[in-house]
């Protein structure tokens, strides 16, 4: 709902942190994040801006927001689904609040129970908080990284925001790149946190908070993403159907809160449609539903969507368009989303948060059951795997190294015979396959560490082992849901000024759905099988029971063809393309021509993933240098 940003001093003398120019560059490089209003506070020690998406008492709720004392100073990203509950709770502490704004609860909650006070919020949020007596900030993520925070230390200053490009416009910071970071976007897709593109900068960690005082600055979890923890004798999936349906519905409920226009992101899929169907059953209106559908799509679900609306008597609005008319320039795409993201999803979103953004300010979404409940093909395949455990390892491994010419069978058997969770994941969701690596990098990227990507998500697995479905949900809930998904969905709805709620990501709903075993996730090939039986009790059999559809999937091919065969795709050939100081332009063209011949997936990702890179080293990284303040 906005966006924050600032400068913290570390130890020392109180001092002006930075100018009011670089304050000013820093939060107005946000506005399409809070076009509604702009606060600013400045003292020793401390600058903190921020651009305001008027949600919740929209009168009353400007930012900056204090204290009654004025010694303790917050600004806000997000919401605070708890925070009525919250501020009765403050009141009978003597607090005293002048406003309805979820925002006016933080100095009160940090006074109250200290810089832990995140653990007791319910909501999506990048929260600052500044304590001017003990000359300390507190910076705090939600649990589930829904609202990005990004943060840097440069001397003795900690300057942070909630996009990069805020980041930058401080001038504190060389945009130089982060070759790890470009080896990771390449090898995933993404950059996983806490690494963003660019060296030195970082992002906060989901469920975690940064202290910056005169002692310098930790980070540290008020929260972790629970480990899978089935119970050890599976009840009838009905039951767990029975626990699930209340927890999505309070978690819609909460997410209704507002006091401007709300709707809903409706594909026509289970996950959507299900929002939906609760959102209509806890409104007196009609639920205003958006869907957008591409001509060139051939699963174009536009129908789908339709006959949901219909069902639910929904407020309709549907938008067809072609990609290669109607798609959003790739530099300005790079340049929203702050951080290369190869998924095409994220043109078609940007596309639909601009329809929704023309009647609401507010819009649900389905994402994030699929991380939850094992939607993707890679799940299936992870199921499976667990399904013939007792095949063995030297036969899995020499059924991986067999020379399948079927892109699709060589990823599924090199990930059968995987030595470990984390390989398997990168055999199933890694972008480089087969040698790419060694003939596509040249001068500095070429000496980054080739186990690079997995030492990452070794990292994040902290050694859980045993059931492949459940280790691989872990490990996408904390790599792609975050730095891929739930970031392209920030930065093109934002974009627009538009603030996207995620119901499935509520953190009690993520808790209980590690206790959920995985058989009533996906069994014989069938997918999210627990939320498919709690959606038969309000969805037509036909919605639940239809096969799962990528947003934009089958256009990328039409999409990909436009852009190498217009101005894009000139760049890659241009003998002065920012992207030659990694890449090998020889290797960059045989990549095109093997995706021209072969149509296949892999080539496609790949393909899109460089002309991406090209697009953000140009138009992102000059365009924010050219935007900063200097210091």
């Amino acid at each position: 709902m906005c966006g924050i940003c600032g400068v913290v001093q570390v130890g020392g003398e109180a001092r002006e942190v930075v100018s009011s120019a670089q304050l000013d560059a820093m939060t107005d490089a946000m506005t399409h994040r809070g076009p509604n209003d702009r606060g600013t506070h400045t003292a020793p020690g401390v600058a903190l801006g921020v651009r305001r998406l008027s949600i919740v008492d929209v009168e009353g709720g400007h930012q900056p927001v204090m204290s009654e004392d004025n010694n303790v100073v917050a600004v806000q990203n997000g919401e605070l689904y708890n925070h009525d509950e919250l501020r009765r709770d403050l009141r009978s502490e003597g607090h005293q609040f002048l406003s309805r704004c979820d925002t006016e609860i933080l100095p009160h909650m940090y006074e109250q129970y200290g810089p832990r006070f995140p653990e007791r919020l319910r909501g999506k949020f990048g929260i600052a908080v500044w304590d001017d007596r003990r000359r300390r900030a507190i910076l705090a993520r939600d649990r589930m990284g829904v609202k990005p925070l990004y943060w840097a230390r440069v001397g003795d200053v900690v300057v942070f925001a909630s996009e990069l490009k805020s980041v930058l416009a401080s001038g504190l910071i060389e945009p130089q790149i982060d070759l790890e970071a470009i080896d990771l976007y390449l090898s995933l897709g993404f950059v996983p946190g806490p690494r963003t593109p660019i060296a030195g900068v970082r992002k906060l960690a989901p469920g975690s908070i940064l202290v910056i005082g005169q002692e310098g600055v930790r980070e540290e979890p008020y929260w972790v993403y629970p480990e899978p923890s089935p119970e050890p004798r599976p009840r009838e999936l009905e039951d767990y159907a029975d626990e699930l349906l209340p927890l999505l519905r309070e978690a819609v409920r909460d997410r209704l809160m507002s006091d401007v226009p709300l709707g809903a992101m409706l594909s026509g899929g289970l996950d959507s449609s299900l929002i939906v169907a609760l959102m209509a059953e806890a409104s007196s209106r009609p639920v205003v539903t958006f869907s957008v559908g591409f001509r060139e799509d051939e699963a174009n679900e536009l129908a789908d969507a339709r006959r949901i609306a219909e069902a639910f008597g929904c407020e309709h609005h549907e938008l067809e368009l072609s990609v290669t008319e109607n798609a959003v320039d790739i530099d300005e795409l790079a340049w929203r989303l702050d951080e290369p993201v190869a998924d095409l999803s994220a043109l078609g979103f940007d596309l639909l948060s601009h329809l929704a953004a023309e009647h609401v300010t507010v819009a649900l979404a389905g994402q994030g059951a699929d991380e939850l409940f094992g939607g993707y093909t890679k799940h299936r395949a992870a199921a499976t795997m667990g399904a013939l455990g007792f095949v063995p390892g030297g036969l899995r491994r020499a059924l991986g190294g067999l020379p399948w010419p079927n892109p699709r069978l060589r990823r599924a058997f090199d990930a059968f015979g995987a030595h470990d969770p984390s390989r398997r994941l990168l055999a199933m969701s890694g972008r480089l396959v087969n040698g790419d690596r060694g003939e596509l990098y040249k001068g500095a990227l070429a000496s980054v560490r080739d186990d690079n990507a997995y030492a990452v998500v070794e990292e994040l697995r902290g050694g859980l082992d045993g059931d492949p479905l459940a280790v691989t949900l872990y490990l996408d809930a904390r790599l792609g849901l975050v730095d891929h998904m739930l970031l392209y969905f920030d930065r093109t709805s934002m974009a627009h000024s538009l603030e996207v709620r995620v119901p499935y990501l509520d953190h009690r709903l993520v808790e209980w759905a590690a206790t959920v075993p995985s058989s009533m996730k996906v069994q014989r090939g069938v997918s999210k099988r627990v939320l498919k039986a709690a959606g038969l009790r309000l969805l037509p059999p036909r919605t639940v029971k239809k096969r799962k559809v990528g947003f934009f999937r089958s256009a990328l091919d039409v999409w990909l063809d436009a852009q190498l065969a217009g101005a894009a795709g000139e760049r890659l050939r241009d003998s002065d393309a920012a992207y030659l100081e990694l890449l090998d332009q020889t290797a960059v063209a045989r990549l095109v021509a093997d995706y021209r011949s072969k149509r296949t997936e892999d080539a496609a990702r790949l393909v899109f993933a460089i002309l991406l890179l090209e697009s953000w080293l140009t138009a992102f990284t000059r365009r924010a240098a050219s935007a900063a303040t200097p210091s």
